[in-house]
Order: structure tokens, then C-alpha cells, then sequence
């Protein structure tokens, strides 16, 4: 019975096979080919074609900081993150803080304004933000950008700026104007002098200070601005502990005798290129004004000298004695066309404050630790400074003509700022050789920015202060160097316009913002490369009459040709409707300073070099200022409870920043589920 079952289902089984070849059609097999190649192809070519829509544009989907930016050109993206950051600019940074149970809060705005222009603190790089997000998941592959593009449509990403500057010193130095009247300084337990002969002295106890932390500060700042959000942050106060206590002391009290017996200390210098010899005592009476305790490098409490003390001695009293400037070898053009020597080159010598600090406190720690070899003498030590340009380097200089000019007006300018123009131009700049392949610098050059160099100061306003800045005016200076490369046909390697539109700086064919250089030490910097081949020496005529700055480039023409287009202005920003108030207590009560508002522009112009072998290049300069409200600061009496008054968007919001008054593409539709911002 088995047997015959097998023998059926095989049967059946082979049945079933033989209808099933008979049914089979390659007709049917080819359609459904065909139509699945043809859907396919279809796909394939929609999303090619999908994907190259957004070809130089932020591919769909993409957010930032809760905005959707899908479908913006770079055009477009460029306006939107500039305005963005001008409307962070000006809310300001929101800080709070709690003190003795009581909460406290400022606003902190991070630009230095003055007349010349605001130098902000915190800027988005909008060239380089703008290429990463133009070019966000772009492999650089027709099929892998394909998918990527539907990808980024299905995920929506939201991203965050990498492209955010923070000068976190000068963050660091308004926030603590603000809190520096809250700020105690711990007191370490020390040694008071009565009398030197004999010896008297009480132990003076330790005081805990009260501090803020705010080193987390600039991250918070930072990740807020990538958003796109105003910051507001809580700072922590903080209890800060002395370093020396009295215990401390009264273990090395007993060898404060021995300090004192030893005598002055004598400071040692031998002229290098006089050989006269100069010294200069630290006495008894200094001594006991500037002793202090300090642990050393093997954590053993020692007798030292108070830092500031003894550094400001050595940069007042003996520097002045040491210091020689380093100074370049310079030139002029003669009356029969030659280039003369009109100032050799010289080293320059200064004293090395860290090391010679260093070694009055070693003279002194031996002072406590031992009682034999007790050092009496130290030797003043110095570094000796290269001038760059050496007169024996420039035997042949390569100059026969001028190659180009820069010019600029400074009518209006106050005396301060002439002075510091003058200064930069006529002591740093006229006769300046500059080598071949030389990548030069102009704050570099005009440095140091200090009053002893010559430089005077201008008022700015920084923060809730009005405060002297040191070599206001020297934008002027970076401007004309700027317009004079160009016309030089010079290779620009770092330029940066400034943040507000300022008559000054205006072009002078057509009197639009645009071909302005700012400069402020160590950035932004003016750089332009040497790449004649020759070297280049700059003459300067200032005239005070007529207002006119030029700026000469003198050097060997090998048939380059520099110039630039007239600078045109793409859109006018209004400046922001009302008053921004700023309380201070840095002036008397009642009384203003204010600061005018600014109109902003996006103003761009073309840089065109024709190098020797014909070889044409041309460089867009695009540049955004920003628009500024009229500011005020007003003095208020210090004694005065402060008033709870939100923080005022000088935009008209009290809340989050609106993005609806920026351009967003509507090429690129949201889709209905998209995240909304209010």
C-alpha cells in the first residue's frame, strides 16, 4: 500500500512540474523586466535631477539652530548668518548671578564701540560657515550625493555653527569689569615689618577672598551662538582659600633675621657695545615693603619678593637704563632718483623681566633655606632683539620705481588720532624695506600699541564703561596699505573690513563702504606677500592741510598690473529704531555719553592682478557691516537699588530672537510636520 502511495505522489509531483514548464512565458519575464528597468531609471533620474537642484545650495531638510535653511543659496545663507549675528550683537550676552541670597544679572554687549568702529568680541566666519553647510554631506559624487540628498530630506538634521570666533580674553575682561566690584582677593598669611634694626615684625592672618568662576563661560557663549540663540548663562560665585596661612608662617618666621643680615641685594649689568658697567640695589627698606611667601619647586615654603613690586622696578627703574630698540636698516628716494640709507640697522636689547625675576627670588630662597652661600649679586639678564632688515642684507635693492599707491582721507579725524596716524606712518613706516617672499605684517609692524611708544589713547565704550584705548585711528593706516597692494599688484593673504560703515574708510571714487582694511594686534591682521621678487620700500606723505594719507610702494616693475573695481553696495540695513541705554556707574549720575548709530551695508568689489606672464586673477572682496543703534551710556548713583527691568532686544522683542525679518528661501517649501520657530 506504501509502495503504490509513492508511486502516486511521484507521479502527481512530476505532473505538477511538466504544467508548470508548459505555463511558463519569457514574454511575461521580459515585461516585468522592462517595467521594473523603466521605474528604476525613472528613480534613478528623478533623484539625480533632485539632487543637482540643490547643487551649491543647503540640500533640504537641513535646519540650523531649529531654522530650516534647505534650498538657500550661498547668496542668500551668507545674508541670513550675517544678519543673525549683528541681531546676537546687539541683544547681548545675558548673565546672572547670585550674591548674599540676592540674584543680579547684567547684559553684556561683546563689542568695543568708538568712533573709528566696533571691534566685536564674538563673529560667526559667515565665508566658512557658508561653505560647510552649502556643501553638507556633498561626497563629490553624482550617485552618493544623490542619496544623501534624499537621506538629509528624510532625517531633517539639525545643525549647529563650526564656525564661531570667540576672543575669550576679551569676553574674560568686560565680564569682569562688570563683576570686579563684587570681586574680594584672598590675603595670604604674611610677615609685617616694623623695623628692619633691630628686627621687629607680627604675622598678619589669612583672608579668604569671594570670586566668580566663569572658565566654563565661553563654551556656553559659544554653544548658544551656534544655534543661533542669546546666551544666558549663570555664573557661579566661588569661595577662594589663601594660598599661605598663618601656620605656614611660623615655620619659617625664625629665618626672617637671616634675610635681613645678608644685606641689599645688588642688581648687575655690563653694557654689551659700552662695556659700562651699571648696577642697581634692592634695600633693606624694599625688602621689608615687598617680602613675601611663596611655596618653591619643591613645595618649601620661602621668603620671595612680591611679584608686581619687583617687576615694576625692573621695567620702570632699570629698563628705561637697558632698553634699545631693535631697528631696521631704512631708506629714502633721493633728489637724483636713487635709493639712499638715511638710518642703519641696530639690535636691540631689553631686559628679560621673568628671568631676572627668577633670579632675585633664587637669592632669596636661599636666603631662608641656608645660612652659607648666601648670594648678594645677581646679574641683570637680558634678550637681544634682530632687526629684520640689516644694512649689510640689501646690497642690491631691486628699486627703480614707484609700483604703486595708496591713498586715503582723514578729514574730521580728532587731534589724538592724527597724532597716533602720524606716529604709525612717519616713525613705523616711511622708509620700510619690505624683503622678496616677505609675508607682511602691519600690526606687526606697528606695534607695540602702548603710550610709551609714542601711541595716545581715545575713549571707547566697552561694556557698561567709557575707557581709554590706546592707538585709535591706525584702521586708516591698514586701509591705505590695502588700497596700495592692490594698485602694487600684491598677493593679499589677510584683509577683514570693519564691522560698522565709517566715513572714513569710504572709497573716494564713488563713497561707498568696501575697500577698507581693519586691523586690531594680533587679529585681524593686513598681511600682503612680497612676491615681486625684489624688495619694496614704502615712502609716506601725510597731509594735514588736505587730509590726504599716501602711501608709496617703490620697487621693480616686472610688468605686473594691479587694480580694483569700484565697490558697489548690494543692500542697505537700517539701523535698529530706538535707544539702547546702558547703566554705569563709571560716570556721574546724570550724565550721558552716547554713541551714534550706524546704517549697515553689504557692499563687495573685484581685486584684479595681471601677473607678468599674463596670468589674470581675480579675488571678490565681499563685506557686511553690521547695523548699530544709537547707544548711550548713563551714570547712575552707585547707591541706588537696581530696578527689575527685562532685557530689551533693540529689534523690539523681549523674548527669543525672531528670524522672520531675515531672508529664507521658499524654494525649498517646509514640509507640514517641520518645526515652527516663533
Amino acid at each position: 500500500m506504501i509502495k503504490y502511495l509513492y508511486i502516486s505522489m511521484f507521479k502527481n509531483f512530476f505532473n505538477a512540474e511538466h504544467v508548470k514548464l508548459v505555463n511558463f512565458s519569457w514574454r511575461r519575464v521580459w515585461v516585468v523586466v522592462i517595467i521594473f528597468t523603466a521605474i528604476s531609471a525613472i528613480f534613478l533620474t528623478a533623484t539625480f535631477v533632485y539632487a543637482h537642484n540643490y547643487k551649491d545650495k543647503v540640500l533640504s531638510g537641513v535646519y540650523l539652530g531649529g531654522v530650516h535653511i534647505g534650498g538657500m543659496d550661498k547668496t542668500t545663507l551668507s545674508s541670513y548668518l550675517k544678519d543673525m549675528d549683528s541681531k546676537l550683537l546687539n541683544e547681548g550676552i545675558h548673565f546672572s548671578f547670585s550674591l548674599e541670597n540676592e540674584n543680579k544679572d547684567f547684559v553684556l554687549h561683546p563689542s568695543i564701540l568708538s568712533g573709528d568702529d566696533a571691534r566685536d568680541l564674538i563673529q560667526i566666519n559667515v565665508d566658512d560657515e557658508v561653505n560647510y553647510l552649502v556643501t553638507y554631506r556633498n561626497n563629490n559624487n553624482l550617485l552618493s550625493d544623490a542619496v544623501s540628498a534624499i537621506l538629509v530630506r528624510i532625517s531633517k538634521p539639525n545643525l549647529s555653527l563650526e564656525h564661531v570666533i570667540l576672543d575669550k580674553s576679551g569676553i574674560f575682561d568686560q565680564i569682569h569689569s562688570y563683576l570686579a566690584g563684587y570681586i574680594t582677593e584672598p590675603i595670604d598669611a604674611s610677615v609685617k615689618i616694623k623695623s628692619v634694626k633691630p628686627l621687629d615684625y607680627e604675622i598678619v592672618s589669612s583672608t579668604p577672598g569671594f570670586s566668580f568662576d566663569y572658565d566654563m563661560v565661553s563654551g556656553q557663549i559659544l554653544k548658544s551662538w551656534s544655534n543661533l540663540q542669546v546666551p544666558y548663562i549663570k555664573i557661579i560665585s566661588a569661595v577662594k582659600l589663601p594660598k599661605v596661612n598663618e601656620e605656614d608662617v611660623s615655620k619659617i618666621v625664625n629665618r626672617l633675621q637671616n634675610v635681613f643680615d645678608a644685606g641689599p641685594l645688588t642688581i648687575s649689568y655690563v653694557d654689551p657695545y659700552t662695556t659700562l658697567k651699571r648696577t642697581w640695589s634692592i634695600t633693606a627698606d624694599m625688602i621689608s615693603d615687598w617680602l613675601e611667601i611663596q611655596k618653591d619647586d619643591n613645595n618649601n615654603f620661602v621668603f620671595v619678593l612680591n611679584t608686581a613690586s619687583t617687576t615694576d622696578f625692573l621695567a620702570n627703574q632699570i629698563g628705561p637704563e637697558v632698553n634699545v630698540q631693535a631697528e631696521d636698516a631704512k631708506f629714502q628716494i633721493g633728489a637724483n632718483g636713487k635709493v639712499n640709507e638715511f638710518s642703519g640697522s641696530r639690535p636691540g636689547v631689553t631686559v628679560d623681566t621673568d628671568a631676572t625675576l627668577q633670579a632675585i627670588n633664587e637669592a632669596f630662597t636661599a636666603r631662608t633655606l641656608h645660612d652659607e652661600g648666601i648670594i648678594k649679586n645677581v646679574n641683570l639678564i637680558n634678550k637681544q632683539t634682530e632687526p629684520k632688515i640689516k644694512t649689510e642684507d640689501v646690497n642690491d635693492l631691486g628699486i627703480s620705481e614707484i609700483i604703486g599707491v595708496g591713498h586715503s582721507k582723514f578729514v574730521g579725524s580728532p587731534a589724538n588720532r592724527l597724532k597716533n596716524i602720524r606716529h604709525a606712518v612717519m616713525d613705523k613706516l616711511d622708509g620700510l624695506l619690505i624683503k622678496p617672499d616677505e609675508n607682511f605684517s602691519l600690526v606687526q609692524t606697528l606695534e607695540p600699541f602702548t603710550i610709551a611708544d609714542g601711541y595716545y589713547p581715545e575713549l571707547v565704550i566697552k561694556g557698561d564703561q567709557e575707557l581709554p584705548e590706546v592707538a585709535g585711528g591706525l584702521c586708516q593706516v591698514g586701509t591705505t596699505m590695502f588700497r596700495g597692494a592692490m594698485n602694487s599688484g600684491l598677493k593679499i593673504t589677510e584683509r577683514q573690513n570693519h564691522s560698522l560703515v565709517v566715513s572714513y574708510y569710504n572709497d573716494l571714487t564713488n563713497g561707498n563702504p568696501g575697500t577698507d582694511a581693519t586691523i586690531y594686534g594680533p587679529h585681524p591682521d593686513f598681511r600682503f606677500l612680497n612676491d615681486t621678487g625684489h624688495y619694496i620700500l614704502l615712502t609716506v606723505e601725510m597731509n594735514n592741510k588736505t587730509s590726504d594719507l599716501y602711501i608709496y610702494f617703490w620697487g621693480t616693475n616686472d610688468g605686473r598690473r594691479g587694480s580694483y573695481s569700484l565697490p558697489i553696495v548690494s543692500r542697505w540695513i537700517p539701523a535698529p529704531a530706538g535707544l539702547q541705554t546702558i547703566e554705569t556707574t563709571g560716570l556721574p549720575p546724570g550724565k550721558t555719553t552716547c554713541q551714534p548709530k550706524f546704517n549697515g551695508a553689504q557692499a563687495s568689489f573685484t581685486y584684479t592682478r595681471i601677473l607678468a606672464d599674463g596670468t589674470r586673477e581675480d579675488k571678490v572682496f565681499d563685506s557686511y557691516y553690521r547695523p548699530l543703534s544709537k547707544i548711550c551710556l548713563v551714570g547712575i548713583d552707585p547707591n541706588k537699588p537696581a530696578e527689575e527691568v527685562p532685557p530689551v532686544d533693540v529689534y523690539g522683542s523681549t523674548g527669543p530672537i525672531d528670524t522672520s525679518s531675515t531672508t529664507q528661501n521658499s524654494g525649498a517649501p517646509l514640509d507640514s510636520n517641520d518645526p515652527v520657530v516663533n
